[in-house]
Protein backbone atom coordinates (compact mmCIF):
# COMPACT_ATOMS: atom_id res chain seq x y z
CA UNK A 1 0.00 0.00 0.00
CA UNK A 2 1.23 3.45 -0.99
CA UNK A 3 2.11 5.92 1.52
CA UNK A 4 0.04 8.92 2.11
CA UNK A 5 1.67 10.75 1.59
CA UNK A 6 19.81 40.82 -13.34
CA UNK A 7 18.83 43.58 -13.11
CA UNK A 8 15.52 45.42 -13.55
CA UNK A 9 14.35 46.76 -16.92
CA UNK A 10 15.54 44.98 -20.35
CA UNK A 11 18.19 42.78 -18.69
CA UNK A 12 15.52 41.49 -16.08
CA UNK A 13 12.90 40.78 -19.08
CA UNK A 14 16.03 38.47 -21.19
CA UNK A 15 16.36 36.79 -17.90
CA UNK A 16 13.18 35.95 -17.05
CA UNK A 17 12.57 34.77 -20.81
CA UNK A 18 15.35 32.52 -19.57
CA UNK A 19 14.03 31.08 -16.49
CA UNK A 20 10.47 29.92 -18.26
CA UNK A 21 11.74 28.69 -20.66
CA UNK A 22 9.68 27.15 -23.88
CA UNK A 23 7.49 25.13 -22.59
CA UNK A 24 17.19 0.68 -5.07
CA UNK A 25 15.87 -1.32 -7.70
CA UNK A 26 14.58 -4.80 -6.36
CA UNK A 27 12.89 -7.48 -8.00
CA UNK A 28 9.63 -7.16 -8.25
CA UNK A 29 7.04 -9.65 -7.75
CA UNK A 30 4.58 -9.37 -10.58
CA UNK A 31 1.39 -12.66 -9.65
CA UNK A 32 -0.17 -13.20 -13.31
CA UNK A 33 -3.36 -11.40 -11.35
CA UNK A 34 -2.38 -7.80 -10.90
CA UNK A 35 -4.94 -5.56 -9.32
CA UNK A 36 -5.13 -2.12 -9.07
CA UNK A 37 -3.30 -0.60 -6.04
CA UNK A 38 -4.91 0.67 -2.72
CA UNK A 39 -3.97 4.62 -2.12
CA UNK A 40 -3.80 6.52 0.65
CA UNK A 41 -7.53 8.32 1.29
CA UNK A 42 -5.79 11.27 0.57
CA UNK A 43 -5.49 10.31 -2.62
CA UNK A 44 -8.60 11.48 -4.80
CA UNK A 45 -9.97 9.57 -8.32
CA UNK A 46 -9.04 11.26 -11.77
CA UNK A 47 -12.55 12.51 -12.61
CA UNK A 48 -14.11 10.87 -15.88
CA UNK A 49 -16.97 11.87 -18.41
CA UNK A 50 -18.81 10.23 -20.87
CA UNK A 51 -18.15 11.33 -24.57
CA UNK A 52 -21.83 12.70 -25.72
CA UNK A 53 -20.66 15.15 -28.39
CA UNK A 54 -17.59 16.73 -30.04
CA UNK A 55 -18.77 20.59 -28.80
CA UNK A 56 -19.49 19.14 -24.79
CA UNK A 57 -16.01 18.09 -24.75
CA UNK A 58 -14.72 20.74 -26.37
CA UNK A 59 -16.60 22.50 -23.63
CA UNK A 60 -15.74 20.68 -20.68
CA UNK A 61 -11.72 20.75 -22.15
CA UNK A 62 -11.27 24.44 -22.15
CA UNK A 63 -11.52 25.28 -18.73
CA UNK A 64 -10.21 21.77 -17.82
CA UNK A 65 -6.45 22.53 -19.92
CA UNK A 66 -6.90 26.09 -18.43
CA UNK A 67 -6.66 25.17 -14.63
CA UNK A 68 -4.50 21.83 -15.89
CA UNK A 69 -6.25 19.25 -14.11
CA UNK A 70 -6.24 15.45 -15.70
CA UNK A 71 -9.23 14.32 -17.38
CA UNK A 72 -10.89 11.03 -18.76
CA UNK A 73 -13.36 10.71 -21.67
CA UNK A 74 -14.86 7.23 -21.71
CA UNK A 75 -15.88 6.47 -25.79
CA UNK A 76 -14.20 8.98 -27.42
CA UNK A 77 -13.55 6.09 -30.27
CA UNK A 78 -10.35 7.99 -31.63
CA UNK A 79 -9.12 4.36 -32.61
CA UNK A 80 -11.14 1.24 -33.16
CA UNK A 81 -10.39 -1.00 -30.01
CA UNK A 82 -11.74 -3.52 -31.52
CA UNK A 83 -9.15 -4.35 -33.94
CA UNK A 84 -6.34 -4.01 -31.61
CA UNK A 85 -8.01 -6.70 -29.09
CA UNK A 86 -5.35 -8.67 -30.60
CA UNK A 87 -1.69 -8.43 -30.66
CA UNK A 88 -1.64 -10.15 -34.02
CA UNK A 89 -3.42 -6.98 -35.26
CA UNK A 90 -0.19 -4.89 -34.25
CA UNK A 91 1.70 -7.68 -35.98
CA UNK A 92 0.11 -7.41 -39.05
CA UNK A 93 0.37 -3.22 -38.89
CA UNK A 94 4.33 -3.27 -38.44
CA UNK A 95 5.18 -6.29 -39.85
CA UNK A 96 8.96 -6.94 -39.54
CA UNK A 97 9.51 -3.27 -38.83
CA UNK A 98 12.02 -2.82 -36.17
CA UNK A 99 10.89 -1.31 -33.27
CA UNK A 100 12.49 0.71 -29.97
CA UNK A 101 12.25 -2.26 -27.47
CA UNK A 102 13.42 -2.22 -23.76
CA UNK A 103 14.28 -5.31 -21.55
CA UNK A 104 14.47 -4.42 -17.80
CA UNK A 105 15.94 -7.01 -15.00
CA UNK A 106 13.10 -6.15 -13.10
CA UNK A 107 9.17 -4.53 -13.87
CA UNK A 108 10.85 -1.13 -13.40
CA UNK A 109 11.63 0.46 -16.64
CA UNK A 110 13.37 3.89 -15.81
CA UNK A 111 13.71 6.44 -18.63
CA UNK A 112 17.18 7.78 -19.54
CA UNK A 113 18.94 10.05 -22.00
CA UNK A 114 22.74 9.16 -22.58
CA UNK A 115 23.36 12.79 -24.47
CA UNK A 116 21.67 14.15 -21.41
CA UNK A 117 24.67 13.16 -19.40
CA UNK A 118 26.13 16.80 -19.76
CA UNK A 119 27.12 16.81 -16.25
CA UNK A 120 29.03 13.57 -16.53
CA UNK A 121 27.47 11.48 -14.04
CA UNK A 122 28.78 8.24 -13.00
CA UNK A 123 25.78 6.62 -14.63
CA UNK A 124 24.57 2.76 -14.80
CA UNK A 125 22.23 2.40 -17.43
CA UNK A 126 18.94 0.69 -15.80
CA UNK A 127 17.56 -1.00 -18.92
CA UNK A 128 18.47 -2.24 -22.48
CA UNK A 129 16.72 -0.79 -25.46
CA UNK A 130 17.42 -2.88 -28.50
CA UNK A 131 15.95 -3.10 -32.02
CA UNK A 132 13.36 -5.57 -32.53
CA UNK A 133 10.41 -6.93 -34.68
CA UNK A 134 7.03 -6.76 -32.61
CA UNK A 135 6.95 -11.09 -33.03
CA UNK A 136 10.22 -11.25 -31.77
CA UNK A 137 8.80 -9.19 -28.63
CA UNK A 138 5.88 -10.59 -28.43
CA UNK A 139 7.65 -14.50 -28.53
CA UNK A 140 10.37 -13.26 -25.87
CA UNK A 141 7.98 -12.10 -23.65
CA UNK A 142 5.97 -15.06 -23.70
CA UNK A 143 8.82 -17.22 -22.74
CA UNK A 144 9.36 -14.90 -19.45
CA UNK A 145 6.22 -15.45 -18.50
CA UNK A 146 6.14 -19.14 -19.03
CA UNK A 147 9.99 -19.57 -17.19
CA UNK A 148 8.29 -17.14 -14.02
CA UNK A 149 10.92 -14.35 -14.77
CA UNK A 150 11.08 -11.32 -12.85
CA UNK A 151 12.21 -9.46 -15.69
CA UNK A 152 9.72 -7.72 -18.24
CA UNK A 153 9.91 -6.21 -21.61
CA UNK A 154 8.53 -2.80 -22.81
CA UNK A 155 8.27 -1.42 -26.35
CA UNK A 156 8.16 1.78 -26.74
CA UNK A 157 7.74 3.77 -30.61
CA UNK A 158 7.21 6.69 -32.40
CA UNK A 159 4.65 6.16 -35.12
CA UNK A 160 6.04 8.85 -37.41
CA UNK A 161 7.79 7.35 -40.28
CA UNK A 162 5.60 4.44 -40.12
CA UNK A 163 4.34 4.74 -43.40
CA UNK A 164 3.00 0.65 -43.38
CA UNK A 165 0.34 1.99 -40.93
CA UNK A 166 -1.13 4.90 -43.33
CA UNK A 167 -3.83 2.45 -43.68
CA UNK A 168 -4.88 2.41 -40.42
CA UNK A 169 -3.76 5.82 -39.56
CA UNK A 170 -6.72 7.06 -42.12
CA UNK A 171 -9.72 4.97 -40.25
CA UNK A 172 -8.59 7.36 -36.78
CA UNK A 173 -10.56 10.06 -35.58
CA UNK A 174 -8.48 12.64 -35.57
CA UNK A 175 -11.16 14.93 -35.16
CA UNK A 176 -11.18 14.85 -31.64
CA UNK A 177 -7.30 15.55 -30.81
CA UNK A 178 -7.30 18.37 -33.71
CA UNK A 179 -9.69 20.20 -32.12
CA UNK A 180 -9.51 19.66 -28.58
CA UNK A 181 -5.57 20.80 -29.37
CA UNK A 182 -7.37 24.04 -30.93
CA UNK A 183 -9.45 24.71 -28.53
CA UNK A 184 -7.17 24.51 -25.48
CA UNK A 185 -4.52 26.44 -27.34
CA UNK A 186 -2.28 24.50 -27.66
CA UNK A 187 -0.13 22.82 -30.69
CA UNK A 188 -1.66 20.79 -33.44
CA UNK A 189 -1.21 17.29 -32.07
CA UNK A 190 2.17 16.70 -34.11
CA UNK A 191 3.86 13.15 -32.59
CA UNK A 192 2.52 9.69 -31.72
CA UNK A 193 3.78 6.93 -29.70
CA UNK A 194 2.72 3.46 -29.42
CA UNK A 195 3.28 1.69 -25.61
CA UNK A 196 3.16 -2.13 -25.61
CA UNK A 197 4.08 -3.68 -22.45
CA UNK A 198 4.11 -6.99 -20.31
CA UNK A 199 1.80 -7.47 -17.38
CA UNK A 200 3.65 -6.07 -14.09
CA UNK A 201 5.49 -3.36 -16.12
CA UNK A 202 5.95 -0.09 -14.42
CA UNK A 203 6.49 3.32 -16.11
CA UNK A 204 8.27 5.32 -12.59
CA UNK A 205 7.61 8.69 -12.29
CA UNK A 206 8.88 11.45 -14.58
CA UNK A 207 7.37 14.19 -16.19
CA UNK A 208 6.23 15.30 -20.34
CA UNK A 209 6.48 18.49 -21.19
CA UNK A 210 4.05 18.72 -23.73
CA UNK A 211 0.40 18.12 -23.58
CA UNK A 212 -0.56 14.68 -23.67
CA UNK A 213 -3.85 13.08 -24.88
CA UNK A 214 -3.10 9.22 -23.77
CA UNK A 215 -5.46 6.60 -25.25
CA UNK A 216 -5.58 3.02 -23.77
CA UNK A 217 -5.98 0.72 -26.46
CA UNK A 218 -5.89 -2.91 -24.82
CA UNK A 219 -6.18 -3.95 -21.34
CA UNK A 220 -5.61 -2.01 -18.50
CA UNK A 221 -2.96 0.11 -16.77
CA UNK A 222 -3.23 1.71 -13.60
CA UNK A 223 -2.06 5.36 -13.44
CA UNK A 224 -0.85 7.62 -10.20
CA UNK A 225 -0.84 11.42 -11.16
CA UNK A 226 0.78 14.38 -9.43
CA UNK A 227 0.52 18.44 -10.10
CA UNK A 228 3.56 19.92 -11.40
CA UNK A 229 3.81 21.71 -8.32
CA UNK A 230 4.58 19.31 -6.42
CA UNK A 231 8.18 19.38 -7.91
CA UNK A 232 9.51 19.68 -4.64
CA UNK A 233 7.97 16.79 -2.98
CA UNK A 234 9.10 14.45 -6.05
CA UNK A 235 13.02 15.14 -5.85
CA UNK A 236 13.79 15.05 -9.63
CA UNK A 237 17.35 14.21 -10.85
CA UNK A 238 19.20 17.10 -11.63
CA UNK A 239 18.72 19.02 -14.92
CA UNK A 240 22.06 17.67 -15.81
CA UNK A 241 21.49 13.81 -15.44
CA UNK A 242 20.74 11.20 -17.83
CA UNK A 243 17.21 11.06 -16.24
CA UNK A 244 16.49 14.47 -16.10
CA UNK A 245 12.33 14.46 -15.90
CA UNK A 246 12.24 11.99 -13.83
CA UNK A 247 11.28 11.56 -9.84
CA UNK A 248 14.13 9.49 -7.60
CA UNK A 249 11.41 8.60 -5.47
CA UNK A 250 10.37 6.35 -8.70
CA UNK A 251 7.26 4.56 -7.10
CA UNK A 252 4.03 6.12 -5.33
CA UNK A 253 3.70 2.36 -3.86
CA UNK A 254 6.90 1.80 -1.64
CA UNK A 255 8.56 5.29 -1.96
CA UNK A 256 11.55 6.01 1.00
CA UNK A 257 10.25 8.51 2.85
CA UNK A 258 13.21 8.48 4.63
CA UNK A 259 15.29 9.88 1.61
CA UNK A 260 12.12 11.72 0.24
CA UNK A 261 10.22 12.85 3.43
CA UNK A 262 8.34 15.74 1.60
CA UNK A 263 6.61 13.04 -0.84
CA UNK A 264 4.50 12.07 2.35
CA UNK A 265 2.95 15.52 1.55
CA UNK A 266 2.05 15.13 -2.12
CA UNK A 267 -1.45 14.07 -3.19
CA UNK A 268 -2.16 11.67 -5.96
CA UNK A 269 -5.12 11.35 -8.55
CA UNK A 270 -5.38 7.70 -9.75
CA UNK A 271 -7.11 5.81 -11.95
CA UNK A 272 -7.39 2.66 -13.88
CA UNK A 273 -7.40 3.03 -17.05
CA UNK A 274 -9.35 0.40 -19.54
CA UNK A 275 -9.32 -0.12 -23.46
CA UNK A 276 -11.11 3.04 -25.08
CA UNK A 277 -10.15 5.62 -22.24
CA UNK A 278 -8.90 8.73 -23.43
CA UNK A 279 -6.65 10.58 -20.74
CA UNK A 280 -6.27 13.96 -20.79
CA UNK A 281 -2.38 14.21 -19.12
CA UNK A 282 -1.33 18.23 -18.96
CA UNK A 283 1.77 19.53 -19.13
CA UNK A 284 4.34 18.82 -16.56
CA UNK A 285 2.54 16.72 -14.30
CA UNK A 286 4.31 13.93 -12.77
CA UNK A 287 3.27 10.12 -13.63
CA UNK A 288 3.64 6.41 -12.68
CA UNK A 289 1.99 3.62 -15.01
CA UNK A 290 1.50 -0.10 -14.51
CA UNK A 291 0.41 -2.78 -16.77
CA UNK A 292 -2.04 -4.90 -15.26
CA UNK A 293 -2.47 -6.76 -17.83
CA UNK A 294 -0.19 -8.94 -20.80
CA UNK A 295 0.49 -6.73 -23.83
CA UNK A 296 -1.77 -3.99 -22.50
CA UNK A 297 -1.19 -1.50 -24.95
CA UNK A 298 -1.32 3.04 -25.16
CA UNK A 299 -1.06 5.62 -27.77
CA UNK A 300 -0.14 8.94 -27.28
CA UNK A 301 -1.34 12.45 -29.07
CA UNK A 302 1.65 14.71 -28.11
CA UNK A 303 0.84 18.55 -28.70
CA UNK A 304 2.85 21.38 -27.62
CA UNK A 305 2.22 24.52 -25.07
CA UNK A 306 3.06 27.62 -26.22
CA UNK A 307 5.62 29.68 -24.58
CA UNK A 308 4.71 32.46 -22.12
CA UNK A 309 4.83 35.48 -23.50
CA UNK A 310 6.42 38.63 -22.29
CA UNK A 311 5.85 40.87 -25.19
CA UNK A 312 3.39 42.96 -22.71
CA UNK A 313 6.18 43.04 -19.73
CA UNK A 314 6.32 40.42 -16.74
CA UNK A 315 3.47 39.71 -14.75
CA UNK A 316 3.69 41.35 -11.36
CA UNK A 317 3.01 38.04 -9.67
CA UNK A 318 3.60 34.87 -10.78
CA UNK A 319 1.18 31.24 -10.75
CA UNK A 320 2.99 28.43 -8.76
CA UNK A 321 2.68 26.65 -12.35
CA UNK A 322 5.19 29.64 -13.72
CA UNK A 323 7.08 29.48 -10.47
CA UNK A 324 7.43 25.58 -10.72
CA UNK A 325 9.51 26.32 -14.13
CA UNK A 326 11.57 28.90 -12.62
CA UNK A 327 12.75 26.68 -9.96
CA UNK A 328 13.74 24.17 -13.21
CA UNK A 329 14.94 26.21 -15.22
CA UNK A 330 17.46 28.22 -12.57
CA UNK A 331 19.07 25.21 -12.05
CA UNK A 332 19.46 24.43 -16.24
CA UNK A 333 20.93 28.23 -15.99
CA UNK A 334 23.24 27.72 -13.17
CA UNK A 335 24.45 24.83 -15.01
CA UNK A 336 25.20 27.13 -18.02
CA UNK A 337 26.94 29.62 -16.05
CA UNK A 338 29.05 27.64 -13.68
CA UNK A 339 29.40 24.48 -15.93
CA UNK A 340 27.38 21.59 -16.00
CA UNK A 341 29.66 19.14 -14.78
CA UNK A 342 29.64 21.57 -11.53
CA UNK A 343 26.15 21.47 -11.36
CA UNK A 344 26.54 19.17 -8.01
CA UNK A 345 29.00 21.74 -5.96
CA UNK A 346 27.04 24.82 -7.49
CA UNK A 347 24.28 23.85 -5.53
CA UNK A 348 25.47 22.79 -2.61
CA UNK A 349 27.87 26.27 -2.76
CA UNK A 350 24.24 27.70 -2.90
CA UNK A 351 22.62 26.26 -0.20
CA UNK A 352 25.57 26.63 2.13
CA UNK A 353 25.62 30.61 1.30
CA UNK A 354 21.65 31.11 1.78
CA UNK A 355 21.87 29.29 4.98
CA UNK A 356 25.60 31.13 6.78
CA UNK A 357 24.60 34.54 4.48
CA UNK A 358 27.23 33.78 2.77
CA UNK A 359 27.47 36.77 -0.41
CA UNK A 360 28.76 34.21 -3.31
CA UNK A 361 28.95 34.24 -6.45
CA UNK A 362 26.25 31.50 -7.13
CA UNK A 363 23.94 33.39 -4.70
CA UNK A 364 24.35 36.28 -6.75
CA UNK A 365 23.72 35.05 -10.05
CA UNK A 366 20.71 33.39 -8.50
CA UNK A 367 19.31 36.24 -6.88
CA UNK A 368 19.85 38.26 -10.00
CA UNK A 369 17.65 35.74 -11.86
CA UNK A 370 14.79 35.58 -9.02
CA UNK A 371 14.49 39.30 -9.01
CA UNK A 372 14.30 39.66 -12.51
CA UNK A 373 10.61 37.17 -12.61
CA UNK A 374 9.85 39.76 -9.41
CA UNK A 375 9.86 36.92 -7.34
CA UNK A 376 10.14 38.85 -3.46
CA UNK A 377 13.45 39.14 -1.11
CA UNK A 378 12.21 37.60 1.61
CA UNK A 379 10.80 34.77 -0.27
CA UNK A 380 14.13 33.55 -2.46
CA UNK A 381 15.96 31.73 0.38
CA UNK A 382 13.01 30.01 0.68
CA UNK A 383 12.49 29.11 -2.78
CA UNK A 384 16.22 28.25 -3.62
CA UNK A 385 16.88 25.82 -0.47
CA UNK A 386 13.65 24.22 -2.04
CA UNK A 387 15.54 23.57 -5.37
CA UNK A 388 18.65 22.25 -3.71
CA UNK A 389 17.18 19.99 -0.84
CA UNK A 390 17.48 16.36 -0.94
CA UNK A 391 18.48 16.68 -4.42
CA UNK A 392 22.33 17.49 -4.62
CA UNK A 393 25.40 15.46 -2.25
CA UNK A 394 23.69 12.27 -2.73
CA UNK A 395 24.45 8.62 -4.68
CA UNK A 396 22.12 9.41 -7.58
CA UNK A 397 22.32 5.79 -9.10
CA UNK A 398 20.69 4.48 -5.58
CA UNK A 399 17.37 5.78 -7.23
CA UNK A 400 17.79 5.41 -10.77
Amino acid sequence: MALAAVKAGEAGSDAARLLMGGYSQNACVTPLALSPSRWPETYVPIRRIQFTSMDEVLEIMKPQSADGIPLIIEGSEIVEVEKWASPSFVQSLLKDKKVLVKKSATCKFRYFDLKKNIGKFDFQQPVEEVQETFSEFSRESEKLLEEGSDARMYLQETLSGHCEMAEEFATWKWELPIRISAACGWGLPDSNELFVGMHGAETPLHFDERENLFFQIRGQKEIVVFPFVDYKRLYPFPTTHPCDRQSMVGSPVDPDVTAFPEFLGAVGHFATLKAGDLLYLPYGWWHWLRNLEHMAMSISFWSTTPSTDFANGIPDKFTDHMLTRVKRNLESLIAQQFGPENLNSSMLDLKKAVESKEDVAVLQYARSLLSAVKLPPEEQDGFLLEVVQGRFGIDWNRYV
